[in-house]
């Protein structure tokens, strides 16, 4: 059994660079358009793999086109996947994508096939938790499927990274269960209902999912860096800087299986976080999820010359 076990999409990104994002009923004009693999529970398998990590990923696709492609990729990164599911009920999952020229990202992702599996699905493959360390989840496969599978990892006793997107608001029940919860600030804001567009709002949102029953919050806040929030208290550790960010699509996901990686060989969770943020700095500056995700080498050759700067 793999060390780190990834339930999550697998969503062929249609990617269409723009100026600027349209306004309601307004129709622009692109720049560019191309489509990448992607999917919030690949991008972090396939960054935890190249980081190092022995990761096994699970979830579905169809046996079409776009399917056969994430199985030559797994194939190609070495990515265990016996326990994927392969479906004709649904095609694989798409997500139409815009990056303004400031590579902010507006997303909309088709679930498709990642929605075929169920709860049914679920206990045919349920046992890859049961010598795992670390499992990391995502809101992109259906929501009971998540719930009972987060459920199972506790009992095991797994660590969870749970990255709670899409975002919605989530249960007391649920939360008490993960040891690292990861959003953005406003996946953050739905989940404590506070405004989360100021820092203190952000702590404070923080301070409340901690009271929910999140062992940890690791909140990713872009430029700003990431904030870590648990009984030890709250603290920010600063994002690395990066000139001209092309891409932001996969920051987050890169940022989650950099931290998984890290966690498991035995970080702390400030070292751990600091590792993600230099893996997130890297991705932005490439086109592309997949294409944007970095090895070990690589990240450990940018954090020594930050270092050194």
């Amino acid at each position: 059994m793999s060390k780190i076990a990834v339930f999550g999409s697998m969503v062929a990104d249609m990617v269409a660079k723009v100026g600027r994002f349209p306004a309601e009923g307004e129709t622009v004009i692109g720049q560019e358009f191309n489509v990448y693999l992607g999917g919030k529970g690949i991008n972090q398998c396939v960054a935890a793999k190249r980081l190092g990590g022995d990761v096994e990923m699970i979830g579905c696709i169809c046996n079409d086109d776009y399917g056969k492609k994430f199985l030559q990729l797994m194939d190609a990164e070495s990515i265990k996947h016996d326990n994927v599911m392969i479906t004709d009920k649904m095609p694989t999952g798409v997500a139409q994508i815009q990056i303004d020229e400031k590579g902010q990202n507006k997303i909309v992702v088709i679930p498709a096939a990642n929605h075929v599996f169920g709860l049914e699905e679920l206990s045919n493959v349920i046992h890859v938790l049961d010598n795992s360390e670390y499992a990391l989840f995502q809101l992109e496969m259906r929501y009971e499927v998540i719930e009972q599978a987060i459920k199972y990892a506790h009992s095991k006793g797994v660590k969870i990274i749970f990255n709670p997107a899409p975002a919605m608001r989530l249960s007391r029940e649920l939360l008490s269960l993960v040891d690292y919860l990861t959003p953005n600030e406003v996946e953050l804001g739905i989940i404590a209902d506070e405004d989360t567009s100021s820092i203190e709002g952000i702590k404070r949102a923080a301070q409340i999912v901690l009271d929910m029953g999140v062992k940890n919050v690791v909140a990713t806040l872009g430029s700003n860096g990431a904030l870590i929030a648990n009984q030890d208290g709250i603290n920010i550790i600063p994002a690395y800087r990066v000139k001209n960010p092309v891409d932001m699509v996969a920051a987050g996901d890169s940022f989650n299986g950099a931290l998984a990686v890290k966690l498991y060989e035995g970080a702390t969770l400030e070292e751990a976080v600091r590792f993600a943020n230099a893996m997130g700095a890297l991705t932005v500056q490439v086109k592309g999820a997949i294409p944007s995700l970095h090895n070990r080498k690589q990240v450990d050759e940018f954090i020594a010359m930050q270092q050194q700067m």
